[in-house]
């Protein structure tokens, strides 16, 4: 620049600075309303009295002084450099230089054309050079931070003379909590008079700003639930645009930027420290159900002050600490209802390669949705419950409460009042608050009653009524209460043979019996081998285990009598005891063996050597009597036994293994 054009630029901002006018009237600028141009001015004129002549090259830094800006910012970094790198990849070609600077305007990253390594250097586009506003004045960087918001500086708006063939298109990216954690900027050293040219630049730049921004907020709340919503439902698997993160309580702990503007604006208070029930028409179980097992699903919902719709998915945590909810609490994935469980099995998982299983998935998925009920048949332990739980969140009810009752299980005193509830003081010792049943906490969900032919007969006719009217009396009480009931029933016994004897209702039973669906044992399954690596894989934590070759043929060949319960009794036993990372002969449960096609001689040749006779004064002996006298004196009771011995109760297991110690009951 020379000596005239120098004159008129410091003219042109002082004469602006001074009168206060609208800005830059005789620029080349594209747009004249520039306040936040003519405001940064004032700062860098009155506060921190820069003189706009001034030559100085921007400041650079290097070696320790840049590593103190640098290594906090590591895992942002790592984040940052991907999105750098595929926003170079874009703008490389016109010759932009990409910038990324922390929250003091100090690069911390830097891309550019290595051709134009020392131009780059010379103008300050470069590693760790301060783009500060009070040192460099009105810039990209520096007054992208002072605004707080996305802008382009383009040549003759920046107030030093020095930069005024430079166009800066920058924008701030944001802490969780709305503290600026830096900024991305692409800059031209030499770009068109028009700052129309730069419009689509300060777009492409604003884009990958919040990408970096939305996969840190991710990385920062990588243990916590996620949401991520947006108001078109064709976008919210491609366009991570609102993002909450919930924590283990079902508490809102942050949003990223536009979640909570989206928020705040439409609802009128902050998402954030309010609990999700509070904010849309969620619970915090059904939230963490659809992000354990229904991750591909999009959920609609509401905010609940404007109604607002949404549609939404779900992220677990990467460490996930599932606390048991009332009303739908998630079960087991073999079992059911089993505590310190935190999965379950999808209906695709449910029926694996078997032809059987794959009819019934297939007929289930058919009828979910309609005022249909379900009938499961099958031996005991063959999944009656895993299975009603599947097609429960399967279907369009899954956001709403699945309640199981064992008709078999609760004492027949007491079976109506769980079932139907009662109103205070119904009867003597009722809760004096009364109790809803079974039947209202299944209200718009699915109400599984597992062993409905030992169903009492005067139940039987209440039910068919409630069955048939959608309405339940409680006890006690004299107004009936609306209820939207789906019933899936299940049974090991004949219920056609119950019928022909009186013991069960025939209208009940073809009432209940919309479709049957029976699930084959264990031993007819032609899928075992996909059973046995599924299940081992849950049990694992859903890791993977080696099997030995020769336990894995065990395990095909044992009939298994107890079914999918008993498989998985025995894998979890094997996977308690076993000390390698290959489960062996020696992990298998005794009884197993037994039941194997394996000549004995093969199995004992497997198995360690059991030192029964050993030198009585050798360690091992004394270990053993140890280990035997305690073991009688509490009467075999190994999770009192191994407290006593201070060793685990899978350790223990080993050494009666080991010194061949069978307890009296299983001789």
């Amino acid at each position: 620049m020379d000596e005239k054009d120098l004159s008129k630029h410091v003219e042109r901002v002082e004469t602006r600075v001074r009168e206060g006018c609208e800005l830059i009237a005789r620029t080349n600028a594209a747009t004249v309303s520039n306040a936040h141009i003519q405001g940064s001015w004032k700062r860098c004129l009155n506060q921190y009295n820069i003189d706009p002549s001034t030559n100085i090259k921007p400041r650079i830094l290097t070696g320790r002084a840049l590593k103190n800006y640098v290594e906090p910012l590591e895992e942002f970094l790592f984040i940052a450099r991907s999105g750098m790198q595929s926003l170079y990849e874009r703008v490389s070609d016109p010759g932009y230089v990409i910038l990324l600077g922390d929250s003091n305007g100090v690069t911390i990253e830097y891309l550019g054309n290595p051709d134009k390594e020392r131009e780059h250097r010379e103008a300050g586009l470069y590693l760790g050079s301060v783009w500060a506003e009070s040192i460099e004045g009105t810039c990209g960087v520096g007054t992208c931070i002072e605004e707080r918001r996305s802008l382009t500086i383009h040549r003759d708006e920046h107030f030093r003379s020095r930069h005024i063939s430079l166009s800066c298109s920058t924008t701030p990216i944001f802490f969780p909590d709305g503290k600026v954690l830096g900024t991305l900027d692409i800059s031209l050293l030499r770009s068109p008079p028009e700052k129309e040219s730069q419009l689509l630049a300060l777009q492409v730049v604003n884009y990958y700003a919040r990408l970096v921004e939305n996969a840190y907020f991710l990385r920062l709340f990588k243990d916590s639930w996620i949401i991520r919503f947006n108001a078109m439902q064709a976008f919210v698997e491609v366009v991570t645009e609102n993002i909450l993160a919930v924590d283990a309580d079902g508490f809102i702990t942050a949003g990223n930027t536009s979640a909570e503007k989206e928020i705040t604006l439409r609802d009128g208070i902050s998402p954030v420290s309010r609990y999700i029930s509070d904010v849309f028409d969620l619970r915090f179980d059904e939230l963490m159900s659809h992000a354990l097992h229904k991750t591909t699903t999009i959920l609609p919902l509401r905010t609940v002050r404007t109604g607002r719709q949404y549609f939404a998915t779900f992220r677990v945590p990467e460490v996930t600490n599932v606390k048991a909810q009332n009303s739908s609490a998630t079960l087991s994935p073999l079992q059911g209802g089993e505590k310190g469980s935190s999965s379950f099995m999808t209906l695709e998982y449910l029926a694996g390669t078997d032809s059987k299983m794959l009819f019934n998935v297939n007929c289930a998925r058919r009828v979910m949705n309609k005022d249909i009920s379900i009938l499961l048949i099958g031996e005991t332990g063959t999944g009656k419950e895993v299975c009603a739980r599947a097609i429960h969140e399967a279907s369009c009810r899954s956001m709403y409460p699945f309640v199981a009752l064992n008709c078999a299980s609760i004492p027949e005193s007491l079976i109506e009042s769980e079932l139907f509830g009662y109103k205070q003081g119904a009867f003597t010792g009722a809760k004096s608050k009364g109790m809803r049943g079974k039947i209202l906490q299944s209200d718009g969900g699915t109400l599984f009653l597992d062993e409905i032919g030992d169903m009492p007969l005067n139940l039987q006719t209440r039910l068919l009524r409630v069955l048939a009217e959608k309405e339940i009396l409680p006890l006690g009480s004299e107004t009936p209460i609306r209820v939207d009931l789906h019933v899936i029933c299940a049974t090991l016994r004949n219920l056609e043979e119950l019928v022909q004897k009186g013991e069960f209702r025939e209208d009940l039973y073809y009432r209940m019996n919309g479709v049957t669906i029976t699930l084959p044992p264990l031993r007819e399954r032609t899928d075992k081998a996909l059973l046995i690596e599924n299940i081992m894989s849950l049990e694992n934590g859903g890791r993977p285990k080696d099997i030995a070759p020769d336990v894995f043929e065990i395990l095909l060949s044992v009939s298994w009598p107890g079914n999918v319960r008993q498989l998985r009794n025995v894998l979890r036993y094997a996977l308690a005891v076993c000390e390698g990372e290959t489960i062996k002969l020696v992990d298998l449960p005794p009884e197993i063996l037994q039941l194997s096609y394996l000549p004995m001689e093969t199995i004992v040749q497997a198995i360690e050597p059991c030192p029964e006779q050993v030198p009585s004064d050798s360690m091992q002996y004394a270990e053993r009597m140890v280990i035997l006298n305690i073991l009688k004196k509490k009467k075999w009771n190994i999770t009192v036994a191994s407290t006593d011995l201070g060793i685990s109760r899978a350790t223990l297991y080993r050494k009666m293994k080991k010194y061949n110690m069978i307890p009296p009951n299983e001789m």
